[in-house]
């Protein structure tokens, strides 16, 4: 199955093109210029460079968050736009499973971490079967300390700029088995492929006018009262 995939909820937007799970091309948006002007452009160079049309194209996979919450509307605006156009399956993948794809599989659970603030960050825990990453409960918002308390004592992977960016986690992690995966990174496009390409064979695509996977609100959605949550039809 020809995959586009593309992840817009960090600062390192990029876009992806795979072969079931074998990655035929993949690109990152420009930091800094705005996301809305370039990311169809880098769609078209992409597709170009694998010698693919965009009528080719058999699914696409966006990251639904948590992450920036303009970043992540552009993100699902173009692809449901692309969605319409050519009439194609398309699934959503959360940004912190898209980042536990990061590590090659592993026998101890990976706690996928994106950086919000000092002390603060989106985290979710993860680990591999077979092969493919699932989840281990629910994804979350919170402090280091928190973030400390939810592991169980064994020994965890940690990935993820939720890591890097935190020194209080990194001084406190030795005696929480925690230790960091090289080169952790952050989500991909790639990663939101891989994991897409689950959703698909399994028929749990969007539904129509899913919102983004925020895990916070931004000011103005609490004004107008927008708790929408993503949601997963089957078929």
């Amino acid at each position: 199955m020809l995959l586009l995939a593309i992840e817009t909820g960090t600062f390192m937007p990029s876009v992806a093109l795979l072969n079931g799970r074998q990655l035929l091309a993949s690109s990152l948006c420009q930091p800094g210029q705005s996301l809305t002007s370039q990311l169809l452009p880098t769609i078209d160079r992409l597709l170009v460079s694998a010698g693919v049309q965009v009528g080719d194209l058999q699914g696409l996979a966006v990251s639904i968050g948590p992450g920036s919450f303009t970043g992540l509307r552009v993100g699902m605006a173009t692809m449901s736009a692309l969605r319409l156009a050519l009439a194609i399956p398309m699934v959503g993948v959360s940004s912190l499973e898209a980042l536990a794809w990061n590590v090659l599989p592993v026998s101890l659970p990976i706690l996928s971490t994106i950086f919000i603030k000092p002390g603060h960050l989106y985290f979710g825990l993860y680990e591999w079967s077979g092969e493919a990453v699932v989840r281990i409960g629910n994804e979350a918002m919170g402090t280091v300390g928190e973030v400390l308390q939810s592991l169980d004592g064994g020994e965890t992977l940690v990935v993820g700029d939720g890591w890097i960016r935190n020194q209080e986690f990194l001084v406190s992690t030795q005696e929480h088995r925690v230790r960091s995966a090289s080169d952790s990174g952050h989500p991909s496009a790639q990663g939101v492929g891989l994991a897409g390409i689950g959703y698909l064979a399994r028929g749990e695509t969007l539904a129509e006018g899913t919102s983004p996977h925020y895990l916070q609100l931004s000011y103005a959605e609490v004004a107008m009262g927008n708790h929408h949550a993503p949601q997963r039809s089957q078929g």
